[in-house]
């Protein structure tokens, strides 16, 4: 069975429109149309022009639900005031963005060291401090690797016969990690034959101590450090938001509940009368339910409601509903 709908003019002054909504509208189903295009006749109409207040708010919410949604609640009962579910919103964001942004630069240090230790572990075999070698001034050195192949043959053919000295250090592979030295004055030269042996050299920073191995012993002490830090910023982050789950769910339940109720002047038009600016929502509801809501404001002296019969006076086509017995609702 199709039901019979109504169609209803309601009308207040322009800043009591959210407690309509919220308080009557946000209970019934309507089915809004513009008023602009409704009430073409009327003058002095002009659309609900206002920024929505509470899209940032909205923004943050939907950033940390998203970050932190297996943390959260499937359901609240909780409920918060408006002003209270916007201070925890932004309190929140702001305590949560502290503690990512520590987290954020102790992991990048963490794998900074990570980098530092991957480069110099290929050169465990050598048994040398690192920084002296780095501070050479009259010796020129190469870190760096060479295919198993062109190794094996530079040793056979080559290496007796230039002036260079070369320590190997770790075989990985289809390469082996070498470090060879050179004088100063012959560089150029014991450069271009290590090159033609395909030799890839790495740079490593100045950042070392002791040998290749003491240096890694070094590095993984201060990696474990930042890792102990990195763990305890994540224990931080997880307590936050676990400590405040209840009232967070229920503070974006309201961020969201209102924000779709402002959006509601998307449809609303304006209008004044003297100096008072007064709204216009235009829709359809079931005949039951214009009749409910009619008798709820017959108290509410802000607010005005005119159902209109003549369809004739009526741009838009009223929307079907089907009433439906209980088994196939």
């Amino acid at each position: 069975m199709i039901e019979k709908m109504k169609f209803l003019s309601i009308t207040g002054p322009k800043a009591d429109i959210d407690r309509v909504v919220c308080t009557y509208l946000s209970r019934y189903e309507i089915h809004l149309e513009n008023a602009l295009s409704e009430l073409k006749t009327v003058k002095d109409l002009r659309p609900y022009i206002e920024s929505n207040p509470y899209k940032e708010e909205l923004a943050k919410a939907g950033e940390l639900v998203e970050s932190y949604h297996e943390l959260l609640p499937g359901h609240t009962d909780r409920k918060l005031k408006l002003e209270d579910a916007v201070d925890l919103i932004h309190a929140l964001d702001s305590e949560l963005k502290e503690l990512t942004d520590k987290k954020s630069g102790l992991v990048e240090q963490r794998d900074e060291l990570q980098a530092s230790k991957d480069k110099v572990a290929p050169f465990n075999g050598l048994n040398y401090d690192v920084k002296k070698i780095l501070g050479f001034r009259f010796m020129k050195f190469r870190f760096g690797r060479i295919s198993r192949e062109y190794y094996e043959k530079f040793s056979s053919y080559v290496y007796e016969t230039i002036d260079t000295v070369m320590f190997k250090c770790e075989e990985e592979g289809d390469y082996v990690w070498v470090v060879y030295f050179v004088p100063e004055s012959l560089a150029d030269k014991i450069d271009a034959i290590y090159a033609s042996m395909h030799f890839e050299r790495c740079f490593l920073p100045d950042e070392y101590e002791g040998t290749p191995v003491e240096a890694g012993h070094v590095l993984d002490d201060r990696i474990g450090s930042l890792q102990k830090e990195i763990d305890e910023a994540d224990r931080k982050i997880v307590e936050a938001m676990s400590s405040r789950k209840e009232e967070f769910a229920a503070a974006c339940r309201r961020i969201r509940t209102f924000s779709t109720n402002f959006d509601v002047r998307k449809m609303a038009a304006v209008t004044k009368h003297d100096t008072h600016n007064f709204y216009i929502l235009c829709g359809w509801m079931t005949e039951k339910d214009a009749e409910k809501f009619r008798k709820e404001i017959e108290r509410d002296s802000d607010t005005f409601c005119i159902i209109e019969d003549d369809h004739n006076n009526i741009m838009s086509t009223p929307p079907t509903k089907m009433k439906n017995p209980g088994l196939f609702r």
